[in-house]
Order: C-alpha cells, then sequence, then structure tokens
C-alpha cells in the first residue's frame, strides 16, 4: 500500500471512511455477515492507518490481532460482535491517547493541543497551562467511562448481544435497542455535546484573555491537527 504524500489530501482514508456507513447498510439490508466483517477490517484499519503507514509495530500488532479475531468470528457466524466491540475499541483508544500524554515528562494532549492550533506564547498565559493539563484528565476520564459502560452495553444487550451470543449467562441485560443506540450515536453525541460544553465554558473561565471566534479556531483545527500527534516533548 502506499501512502499519500503529506502535501496532497489523505485520499485512502478518506476512502476508507466513506466505505463504512456504505459497508454497514449494505450489511443491514443484505443480512450478511461477511459485510459486517468487512465494516469492522474497514474502521479498524482506519483507525490504525497513520501507525500503519509509518510501521508502528505495535500498530501492525493490533491490526493483525484485531483482523484475527474478526475472521476467527466470522467462521463462527459471529461477526456482529466485532462491529459491537468497535465503539468500545474507540472510545478506550481515545482515552488511552489522552491518557499517556498525563505521564510524567510528558505534555498533556490539550498543551500540545494549544501549542499546534495557537502557539507556545498561548501556554504561557496566566491559567492556560493548568486549564489544559486538567482538560486532559476530563476527556481521559470521559472517554474511558465511555469505554466501559459501551462494553457493558455491548455485553449485555438482550436478545443479541455479546453474551447472548456467545451462549454465557447474562447478570445485566440491556434492551438491545438501547443499547445499540448508545453504542452507534448516544455515545458519540455524549462527546459532541461535551466538546461544546467546554468550548463554551473555557471561555467563561479564561475569559481575561483574548479567545478566536469559532470560525477561526476549528480552521486552525483542520490546517494544523497533524502537528498534536508528534509533539510529545515534555514541559
Amino acid at each position: 500500500m502506499t501512502s499519500p504524500s503529506p502535501q496532497n489530501p489523505p485520499y485512502f482514508a478518506l476512502t476508507l471512511l466513506l466505505l463504512y456507513p456504505l459497508l454497514l447498510l449494505l450489511a443491514y439490508l443484505l443480512q450478511r455477515s461477511w459485510i459486517s466483517a468487512l465494516a469492522a477490517v474497514d474502521l479498524f484499519s482506519l483507525l490504525l492507518l497513520g501507525g500503519l503507514k509509518n510501521g508502528n509495530r505495535l500498530a501492525w500488532v493490533a491490526w493483525i490481532s484485531a483482523l484475527s479475531g474478526t475472521l476467527w468470528l466470522l467462521q463462527r457466524g459471529q461477526a456482529e460482535i466485532v462491529l459491537l466491540l468497535v465503539p468500545v475499541a474507540i472510545n478506550a483508544g481515545m482515552a488511552w491517547f489522552f491518557g499517556r500524554t498525563l505521564l510524567s515528562g510528558r505534555r498533556p494532549l490539550v498543551a500540545r493541543a494549544i501549542i499546534a492550533f495557537e502557539g507556545e506564547q498561548r501556554l504561557a498565559q496566566p491559567g492556560v497551562r493548568q486549564y489544559a493539563r486538567s482538560l486532559t484528565w476530563a476527556w481521559t476520564l470521559l472517554l474511558g467511562t465511555q469505554a466501559v459502560v459501551m462494553l457493558v452495553c455491548a455485553a449485555s444487550a438482550t436478545p443479541n448481544g455479546i453474551l447472548m451470543r456467545l451462549g454465557l449467562p447474562t447478570p445485566l441485560t440491556v434492551p438491545e435497542r438501547w443499547a445499540n443506540g448508545y453504542l452507534h450515536l448516544g455515545g458519540f453525541a455524549v462527546i459532541g455535546l461535551f466538546s461544546v460544553a467546554e468550548f463554551a465554558w473555557r471561555h467563561w473561565h479564561l475569559r481575561h484573555l483574548a479567545h478566536e471566534t469559532p470560525r477561526r479556531y476549528f480552521g486552525k483545527i483542520v490546517q494544523n491537527w497533524r502537528r498534536v500527534l508528534h509533539d510529545g516533548a515534555g514541559e
């Protein structure tokens, strides 16, 4: 697989992103397990794409493990289990991505974002550095909690949750409609609402500072988000 040049749009990643909802729709309409498995492979390939392109060993181990597990479940007619676990993996992975930057000697992820989007001078302004660390903690806890709640929903959904599919006892039952709604929509709506609430709180809490308009701020995110992934310097 050839990677797109940094100067060009990431067409392969965009293709994977657009394929995912299409594959989900086809799996639902045609009721084919192999399409569900393909949708899962598509999504975790997209999530790990950066690491795979860079030859990251951990990313390749995760991709091969996920692919092997998907094929194993597909052979047993349980490929839908992978799709139930995908939202769990996304939230757990994001929690880990935020949380690891809180370790000693590393710069919190939100602080890295501030530097990438607004420059070092912004981080040096009163209250910003501590706010960045606190917000990194908040995202870590939110995403970690979401991963646990989603795992409970995926495992305990009735009648097609993971435990029931595997013939295991289900100590807690969650109606499938509610479980799937939270897994595939509600959980990500919570993230969106938290982002909006945080944006408003930041403007009030740091009201002694000048702030960009939402349009300019999110424009900077679009332009500079890649820098956040590589700036791991300590404070």
